[in-house]
């Protein structure tokens, strides 16, 4: 039978569940092998006060690295969500598509997402944030605070670091476009232009980039996608 969805290589939110895991887990074996410090202090030539004292400290590293790991595992994990939201509507793009999910660029950062298609190449920086996200100031803003991280700017090197793959061998193609989707749905604008970089709620995705015209041929996508499998390899 006839492929007539988008053909989708990778897996949406594997990244960033084992980063979430990873964050959780290191500062974990650091107390650990400060208790095992501790142990091996435990003789006669140590005063007890002290050895005591070493356990409170750990014992208290323990705690909070608990409890930091936690709330690290559950950001990424709701990161993962989120990408799994926008993948499904990526996924349910018609046959001539191609859907990358968590492509790692020549640098090892990972990409939440990468449409090759005739209508263009979008890399897709995916986030689902809570509460309300406005623009202001060529920035994003979400409950009236900067965030740490600049959404826009992190597509915009995404974006930068496959046009430098993909211009290598096929210089003549249109640059790569920037995007930042909601899966959460809080962007209050619903989609604007901020920066050269398209931000949208996930709803708007999938006619955004069914309505760009960007005209790559068939031939060229096919070369992309075959660099980008060996880039993924």
């Amino acid at each position: 039978m006839e492929n007539k969805k988008a053909i989708v290589h990778g897996i949406p939110g594997e990244q960033a569940r084992a980063r979430g895991v990873l964050r959780a887990f290191l500062p974990l074996l650091g107390v650990v092998f400060l208790a095992g410090l501790l142990f091996g202090l435990a003789s006669p030539r140590v005063p007890d006060v002290f050895v005591g004292f070493g356990f409170l400290i750990v014992a208290a590293l323990l705690v909070w690295n608990v409890r930091d790991g936690l709330r690290n595992v559950n950001a990424f994990f709701k990161g993962a969500r989120g990408e799994e939201r926008v993948a499904l509507l990526l996924e349910s793009l018609p046959s001539g598509y191609h859907v990358f999910h968590d492509f790692v660029s020549a640098c090892g950062a990972s990409i939440d997402h990468v449409v090759v298609s005739p209508s263009g190449i979008f890399v897709i920086e995916t986030k689902c944030w809570e509460g309300e996200v406005i623009v202001e100031e060529g920035g994003l803003l979400v409950n009236g605070k900067m965030p740490s991280r600049s959404p826009i700017q992190q597509a915009k090197r995404s974006a930068s670091l496959l046009d430098a793959l993909v211009s290598k061998r096929l210089p003549s193609l249109p640059a790569c476009q920037a995007v930042v989707c909601f899966a959460s749905n809080t962007f209050k604008p619903g989609q604007v232009c901020v920066d050269g970089v398209t931000v949208c709620n996930a709803p708007e995705l999938t006619a955004f980039l069914l309505g760009h015209a960007a005209g790559v041929s068939v031939d060229d996508c096919e070369r992309i996608v075959k660099m980008m499998e060996q880039k993924n390899a």
